[in-house]
């Protein structure tokens, strides 16, 4: 397994964090709204949610996510791993925070919004970034232990030749 096999099971993973959260947002949201006394948002809000934010991943995860990982994983090998996880993470922390700022801006929504809008997607691009470089570094790990040519004890060896 390379590289690439070890990059699509962490996209992988992170897609399904991504939609994990959409749905935590919902629910979130739900419970505000019953705690609040207000409108929850009808029938259809929750199996709408879920869906759009796979949607949504889809798109943030090949374009977001994946190459903010290749480049930590890329600065872990030559640098360090803190430093790899820290150019990896705040880029893909500014990069969301500047999609989220720009089209608030661009939809009218007034600068305070869209400043909030920056902080959540900056935040919320973290989970599936982590998940996605864990899991990344666990298949490596795995698929190396597998490669990797066991010994045969001495004891069994030499049973097995004194039997024959």
């Amino acid at each position: 397994m390379g590289t690439i096999v070890w990059h699509a099971v962490g996209a992988a993973v992170a897609w399904l964090v991504f939609t994990l959260e959409g749905l935590l947002g919902y629910l979130v949201l739900l419970g505000y709204a019953l705690v609040t006394d207000s409108d929850p948002g009808g029938p259809l809000a929750g199996p709408l949610v879920v869906p759009l934010a796979a949607l949504a991943g889809v798109i943030v995860v090949p374009l977001l996510v994946l190459p903010a990982a290749l480049l930590g994983d890329l600065m872990a090998r030559r640098q360090g791993r803190f430093l790899g996880a820290l150019v990896g993470g705040g880029g893909a922390m500014l990069l969301a925070a500047l999609c989220a700022v720009v089209v608030a801006l661009a939809t009218d929504v007034p600068a305070a919004g869209a400043l909030l809008a920056g902080l959540v997607a900056a935040l919320a691009v973290v989970p599936p970034l982590a998940a996605h470089a864990a899991t990344a570094r666990a298949t490596r790990t795995v698929a190396q232990r597998f490669r990797r040519p066991r010994a045969t004890p001495v004891g069994e060896k030499a049973s097995a030749g004194a039997s024959s």
